[in-house]
């Protein structure tokens, strides 16, 4: 006999393999751009770029992942590896430079 579970397995199997390549990929960027504060701010600078944007419109509006230019898929891919390597390293020496301010006795609120 079907059962609730069936009619609801049956419609979600087609809606995941409708999407599965769009959920797998959000799935990475959420767990590569919020697994901390360098790499939400490597997210932003990302998105500061035409070719994203583009990119993050046209999948958003055709509920698929755009197909893009694969010279600018590649040249993205190199961003997205430089702006997280500069924001690691940018987050790592303001971190040093607080620590730094911390240990000297200053205070960063302002009186």
């Amino acid at each position: 006999m079907i059962n609730r579970y069936d009619l609801k397995r049956e419609y979600l199997r087609k809606w995941d393999d409708k999407y599965f390549t769009t959920f797998k990929f959000l799935d990475v960027l959420q767990k590569t751009f919020y697994s901390n504060n360098a790499a939400r701010e490597a997210l932003v600078e990302l998105c500061g770029d035409e070719y994203v944007q583009r990119m993050t419109f046209d999948s958003y509006l055709y509920k698929k992942l755009a197909s893009g230019n694969r010279w600018e898929d590649a040249k993205m891919a190199i961003n997205t590896i430089s702006s997280l390597v500069r924001c690691n390293i940018m987050g790592r020496k303001w971190k040093h430079l607080l620590k730094k301010i911390l240990s000297h006795g200053y205070s960063l609120s302002t009186q």
